[in-house]
């Protein structure tokens, strides 16, 4: 396996203009991801790659393919370059809108622990005033 932060160094001068901010495992999953690589998953355990916490484990020959479209043409490079922009954009879309549901569904749990908390403290208080009444009756 090639450590991810070897990887980010080695490409990132090949991609001018880059956010630097992007850590170098994101930047290798959002490379390897706009050169149409595919990872390897659970389901798919067999594949070009796999992105562990600090290294990229590369099948035979995607390595060689990774280098041949990283030192193509510039047209190729901006190419790229404009793949990396796109799935860096929905990755930031995708966990934006994960952190607002997540927000809301923690929202409504407040909101419903709350009053299930005032719901019983009538419940307890009725409980505790019947037998008072009963002995009024």
């Amino acid at each position: 396996g090639c450590k991810c932060g070897a990887r980010g160094s080695r490409y990132r001068p090949l991609l001018p203009g880059f956010s630097p901010t992007l850590s170098s495992r994101d930047f290798v999953a959002a490379l390897l991801a706009a050169l149409r690589l595919e990872p390897a998953t659970a389901a798919k355990p067999v594949a070009d790659f796999a992105l562990g916490v600090r290294r990229v484990f590369f099948s035979a020959g995607a390595m060689a393919t990774l280098d041949e479209l990283m030192h193509g043409s510039q047209a190729d490079v901006a190419a790229i370059l404009d793949r990396v922009r796109a799935y860096v954009a929905r990755r930031r879309w995708v966990r934006a809108t994960a952190a607002v549901s997540a927000s809301l569904w923690l929202q409504r749990r407040i909101v419903a622990r709350r009053r299930l908390a005032a719901l019983a403290l009538r419940s307890r208080a009725l409980a505790l005033s019947l037998p008072a009444a009963r002995r009024w009756a």
